[in-house]
């Protein structure tokens, strides 16, 4: 079963191939095709270094990626070119996302490093949030599988109530929430389980029935989970570099929330409140997003994914995202990977307000 991405989310990744992506809520406006990267630009492009701003705190697992993409990129690009990251802000990156919006100018030499959880705040309209994620030019990004996981017992299309381990309304367990909603489960959701471990307790502990496995060891957390009796429900997916929505590659014999849906309704999921769903569940498979800011020019864009290209084979990208089960993305691959932002207003307007009748939970 695949499913094509609305036809915004699709503009925004066939402009890679024409030029930065500029994009905006009303539609995708793309910049002229990219002359090659300059001399000038080429022999010089950072006199005095590069940097790479961390929306994360010092020492948190984004800034490890970071220092292991910095590293990377030092190789990559021109000789002599230094890359330093600056960290700022908490894990959700809110702070380091903003900062990157107010202060940095599109000048090539600053890269934003957010995590999912930023464009995910975005997403459900945080008023936190001073920036609006669908400017963002990719340059790399990182993604991992994301199963949601069920008790044996569990069966879709009953009546049955599912205990739903989550963080909170808005956490990165929001498109298990809705998904089974749209599969037409009653949910349950179990608030103040906020990481991978509190999860699988409270599974063990027979308080929660369903519990998504996402962020870093994706395969390790599955296993952990399918030990203590659990079996996998449906997968967020995953898209590949035509924007086409499939199985993820890793769990091949997994599922998706469309197929799910089909066989229990005999059509294809549509509508707002699905391409809502499919948002979510795309900024949840998002580890990070390396982004330049809108209106960099043509030849700084080139001259970054050229440099990151050649930087996601180096042997430290490789062997970090190895270690935590991390696929790292670039080119045409990276943009599809952070269309989960390009949804159309209605959409928006549809899961903030499904937020709100659902769970009483406004923006504070």
């Amino acid at each position: 079963m695949t499913n094509r991405l609305p036809p915004l989310a699709r503009r925004h990744i066939l402009g890679l191939l024409a030029g930065p992506l500029l994009l905006g809520r009303g539609g995708a406006v793309w910049a002229a095709a990219p002359s090659p990267i300059s001399a000038a630009v080429a022999a010089v492009p950072f006199p005095e270094g590069a940097t790479i701003l961390v929306a994360g705190p010092d020492g948190g697992r984004l800034g490890r990626w970071g220092d292991t993409m910095a590293a990377a990129l030092d190789q990559t690009l021109p000789p002599g070119t230094r890359v330093r990251t600056t960290c700022t802000g908490g894990i959700d990156g809110v702070t380091g996302a903003n900062q990157f919006e107010a202060r940095v100018p599109p000048d090539g030499a600053t890269l934003l490093l957010a995590p999912g959880a930023a464009a995910l705040d975005w997403l459900v309209g945080d008023p936190r949030a001073h920036f609006d994620a669908e400017h963002w030019v990719p340059v790399m990004a990182g993604v991992t599988p994301a199963i949601v996981m069920a008790r044996a017992n569990v069966t879709l299309g009953t009546s049955a109530a599912v205990r739903v381990a989550a963080s909170g309304p808005v956490g990165p367990q929001l498109p298990a929430l809705l998904g089974l909603e749209l599969l037409g489960a009653e949910v349950t959701p179990v608030f103040g389980l906020a990481d991978q471990d509190a999860a699988r307790a409270a599974f063990v502990a027979d308080k929660v029935d369903v519990v998504l496995a996402w962020g870093q060891s994706v395969p390790a957390q599955v296993d952990a989970l399918c030990e203590a009796g659990a079996k996998p429900l449906f997968g967020l997916g995953s898209l590949d570099a035509n924007g086409v929505a499939g199985r993820d590659p890793a769990f091949p014999d997994v599922p998706t929330l469309s197929e799910q849906f089909v066989e229990l309704h005999g059509a294809k999921p549509s509508g707002v409140r699905f391409d809502a769903w499919r948002a979510t569940a795309c900024v949840t498979r998002l580890e990070f997003g390396l982004v330049l800011p809108r209106l960099t020019s043509a030849a700084m864009v080139a001259l970054w994914r050229r440099a990151a290209s050649q930087a996601a084979g180096q042997p430290g990208v490789q062997e970090f995202a190895s270690r935590v089960a991390v696929l790292p993305l670039e080119g045409v691959a990276a943009a599809a990977a952070m269309t989960g932002v390009a949804v159309d207003p209605g959409a928006l307007l549809e899961l903030r307000g499904w937020l709100a009748t659902r769970f009483n939970w406004r923006p504070t």
